[in-house]
Order: structure tokens, then sequence, then C-alpha cells
């Protein structure tokens, strides 16, 4: 019970007390109260300066209502929080108590505005962390979707490199190469592997940097595991001190491999294999070394197919060679057939009659010697003896002729003889002769040749082929100069003409089948194709130079056997 006079208890309080009479009139203030509100007198006016935190709605004057006046005129115990306004800019926060004591009300204010601030700022702190921690959410979707672009352009360009190596070349080890290049960049990698499949077993195929290289070729042998990882298509990663298990090459410190499976729809094509000493293997990394691989495989098989059909090609084109060649020889042997048959029959049907003007022509002379010794008129006898000689020089060169025909189509000629290349040369310009008469001079420049052992009738066609080229490149009158020689075990024939040379356009196909510089119906264009098979046939070699309008020399050269 407190004494009605002494209050000096309340001195002790931390709170501000005030302490009333039933008239509502100020009998103590403690000096926590007088040290926070000063000396107060007038009630009324000390409680102007309060206001409720919440407004009070039951009040009857709610304009005038405040905290003090309704702690003062409470007939019952009263407690609320206020705010107190000290100076303009000054506010603190009361909780404010009223009972009776004694007949007395007693009022405490307890000062609880480190308390509410507290509260204000524990709530702008829960406020500011919610706020940080959706920020630190929201920074880190951004740095995920960040990191996510990055790999994704990185993977995008990573694409676009490959992609267009893949594009400018079918080359298998020119795509591996740019592939492996770009993989030891993207991981910082020690080196990069690809190793083929080959009937469930692996060997290393390709590696970068070169430095390398001399595993290539290896077995590369992989732990149960690692296989299975590899049949299931899925990257393996792990920690290891050398290449694979049966590698003789070791790493100072622990690398981590990274093993990608290169495949083709069921297949396993392949592995890549990445060394580097990257600690973190982040699952972009895993969508990037899929898309890799998967552009990796599907350029294997397009270059491997490409590498077929170029074959096929290849082989095509070698067939088809073959094919002209033989049609060449066919047509060369079939054509030398048939002028051999045509030789030996107008060599028979000539050579008979030939032999009964022969056999007269000796009847003649003989009775030229007769009359002679007779007859008075040596005139006629004269003039016929002249007559008798020229008839006799003209049997001798049509027999010639014939003989001559008959050397040329040698068609028993299947072996390799030992020939007088001059006297053959000799031959053919013999056959010529009616292109060449009153038109063209003929220049031998011959060398004392050893016999050559060759195929006489078919060096025969070359040489009648080139001559009769050079003697119809010479529209009038001019000059073919043929010179022969033998030097480092050589034969050695040059035929040069001053005709109207060869067309620059058609030079480098003179010898393919086909070409002529001839007007229809004139020339097969087969001449010089066979020609050059024949002298292909002796090893030999046969060229030209030629200059338009000024003539062309042919230079043909065989080995001496």
């Amino acid at each position: 019970m407190v004494n009605s006079t002494d209050f000096s208890l309340y001195n002790n309080f931390a709170a501000a007390v005030l302490i009333l009479d039933t008239d509502n009139r100020i009998v103590f203030k403690n000096m926590s109260f007088v040290k926070s509100f000063g000396s107060v007198k007038n009630l009324e006016k000390f409680s102007k300066y309060f206001s409720f935190d919440i407004c009070m709605l039951d009040s009857e004057n709610i304009l005038n209502a405040n905290p003090v006046t309704f702690a003062v005129e409470s007939k019952e115990s009263f407690s609320a929080q206020a705010v107190y306004q000290k100076s303009k800019d000054q506010f603190f926060y009361y909780a404010i108590k009223s009972f009776f004591a004694d007949g007395f009300k007693i009022l405490i204010f307890k000062n609880i505005t480190s308390e509410i601030l507290y509260e204000e700022t524990e709530k702008k702190y829960t406020f500011i962390r919610q706020q940080y921690l959706s920020l630190a959410q929201e920074n880190k979707r951004f740095a995920d979707l960040q990191q996510s672009s990055q790999a994704q352009a990185v993977k995008l360009a990573l694409m676009h490199r490959i992609s267009n190596v893949i594009r400018e070349s079918m080359d298998i080890s020119k795509i591996l190469n740019s592939t492996l290049k770009e993989l030891f960049n993207l991981f910082g990698a020690v080196k990069v592997y690809y190793v083929k499949n080959e009937q469930n077993a692996f060997y290393v195929e390709h590696v970068y940097p070169s430095q390398f290289k001399n595993v290539i070729g290896e077995k590369a042998d992989f732990s149960a595991d690692t296989k299975k990882s590899v049949r299931d298509k899925k990257i393996k990663v792990r920690s290891c001190i050398k290449d694979y298990q049966n590698s003789e090459n070791t790493f100072p410190a622990p690398v981590n491999r990274i093993i990608v499976p290169v495949t083709r729809l069921h297949d396993v094509l392949g592995v890549l294999i990445i060394y580097t000493n990257q600690k973190y293997f982040e699952e972009s990394h895993s969508d990037v070394l899929h898309s890799v691989a998967s552009q990796l495989g599907s350029a294997i098989v397009q270059a491997s197919l490409f590498a077929q059909v170029k074959q096929k090609n290849e082989e095509l084109e070698t067939t088809l060679k073959e094919l002209k060649e033989t049609q060449i020889q066919l047509i060369n042997s079939e054509k030398m057939a048939s002028l051999g048959q045509l030789v030996a029959g107008v060599a028979h049907e000539i050579n008979t009659p030939l032999g009964s003007i022969n056999a007269n022509n000796d009847i003649l002379a003989k009775l030229i010697k007769k009359l002679d010794g007779s007859c008075n008129d040596k005139m006629l006898v004269e003039n016929i003896d002249n007559i008798n000689k020229i008839d006799k020089e003209a049997i001798k060169r049509i027999s010639n002729i014939v003989k001559s025909l008959k050397r040329f189509v040698r068609l028993d000629e299947s072996d390799l003889q030992l020939a007088d290349i001059n006297r053959e040369i000799d031959l053919t310009l013999e056959l010529i002769k009616h292109e060449t008469k009153n038109k063209i001079q003929i220049v031998k420049n011959y060398a004392q040749l050893p016999e050559i052992k060759c195929y006489p009738n078919m060096l025969n066609q070359v040489f009648m082929n080139i001559l009769i080229n050079a003697c119809q490149s010479i529209e009038k009158t001019g000059m073919i100069t043929i010179t022969t020689g033998f030097e480092n075990n050589r034969l050695i024939v040059k035929i040069k003409d001053t005709g109207c040379g060869i067309d620059d356009s058609i030079k480098d196909k003179i010898f393919a089948a086909g070409t002529t510089t001839k007007k229809i119906g004139i020339g097969t264009g087969l001449g010089l194709a066979i020609c050059q098979k024949i002298i292909e046939k002796h090893k030999g070699s046969i060229s030209f130079t030629s200059q338009k309008n000024a003539g062309t020399e042919f230079k043909i050269e065989i080995p001496a056997g």
C-alpha cells in the first residue's frame, strides 16, 4: 500500500510516474518524469503532446481524444501505446498505464521508443532481407541464364565453326583436326584424341596437338564401366593419371578425362577423349559435347560415303579410260587387219599381171638383141629398147611399192624385233610419196643408229600418221625435216614441218581420242591417240611443240630395250 504523503518510492522507477488526486490535480512527479517531460504543471496542455499510435474509435470525442486524457478519465485500469511529440522533429513512443492506488490515480509512462524502433528496424531488416533474398534469387536466375546464354553462344559458335568446316570439306582428317582443336581451346585441354571403333576395339586415329601423334594407331583399352557408358551413349568423366588402361603415357598429376561417344543412329563410330586440368564439368558442357559428337558422327558418315562415291567414280573413270583404250586398240587392230587383207588381195591382183608383164619385158629384151643384129633401122631398135627399159623400171617400181605395202602391214610380227629405224622411216616415206611429190621437200638428218628392239609395223603407223598430218598441214609448199639420234641409250626421232601449227585450244587434248584438226569426214581423231598408245607400249614418250602458222615438231623417245 502506497503512503498518501510519501511517493518517494516511485523515484526508484525507471519509468516516468505521474500521480493525480481525485480532482485530477498533479500531486507527484518522479525524477524520471521530470527528466523526460520537464516541470509539467498544466495536465491538459501536457496531454496534447500525446497521440494514440492507434486511434480509439469508441471515444465520445474523437477529435479531442488523446491517450493521457483517456488514462486520466478512465474509471478502470488503462493501458495504451502513445506517441509523444517533444518537438517538431522529435518523437518518442510510450506505453501508458493508469490505475488507482489509495484514492490516487497513478500514471506510468514507460519509454518504449527503443523497442518500437527496434521492432520497426527488425521489420525493415526482415523486409530488406526478404528483398535481398529475392534479389539474390533473381541474380542467381540471371547468372544461370547468363551462363546458359554464354554456354549456348559458345555452343552455337562452336557448331557454326565445325559446320563451316564440314560444308567446306569432305576431308575427314581436316574435319577431325578442326573439331579436336575447337574442343582443345574450349576446355583448356592438355590434349584431345579421336579414337575409332573397329569391331568393338578402339584405336587412336587422330590427335591434337600434333606433338602427341606418336600414339596414332595404338589400341585404347577402357574399363568395363567406361565401355558401358560408351555403349549407352553417355559422357564419362573421371580422374586419371594416364591416357587409358594400356597406355604408357602418364601425367605428372591427375587430370580429368572426358570420354564422349560419337554415334550415328545405333552405331558407335568412336569416342572423343579430352584430357583437361579443369576440375569441374558443367552441365552446359555436356550439351555442347553431345551436339559436337552428333554433328561429328554425321560428318564422319557423310565423309565416308563421299570417299566411297569418289572411289567408285575413280574406278568408273579408270574403267572408262581402259574401255576407250581397248576401243582404240580394237579399232586399230581391226583397221590394220582389214588393211592387211586389202593389201594382200591387191598385192595378189597386181603381182599376177605384173608377173606376166615382167616376163614379157624379159622376152622383149631378148628379141631386141636379135633385132639389133638383123634390122637395118637402128633408130627403131634403139627406141624400142629405151621403152622396154622404162617399162622395166616401172615394173620394178610397182614391185617395190607392193613389197613396201606388205611390209607395212606385217600382221605376223607380234613379237619384238630388231629394226633399223632409218630404214623403217624411208619405207614410210616411200608409201606417202604421192603426198610429198612436187609439193614438200623432205630433209633427212639421220644419225648412225643401232638396231632397236621394237614392233616395226606399229612404229611405221606412228611415222605414217605424223608424216601424213604434217603433209596435210602444209597448204601449198613446205618442208618436213626428219632427225634421228641415239642418246643415253634412247632412240630419238624428231619430225618437224612448216605447216599451219596446232591451235592453242586443243593442245592439251591433242592425244585424246576424238580430237582432230581436220574437216568433218577427213579425220577420225584416233590417229595421235593410237600413236601415243603405241609409244607407251614401247615404254617411250611422245611430245610436241607447235606455234600457230609456224609449224609443229613431234619428238619420239624410245628406250633401246
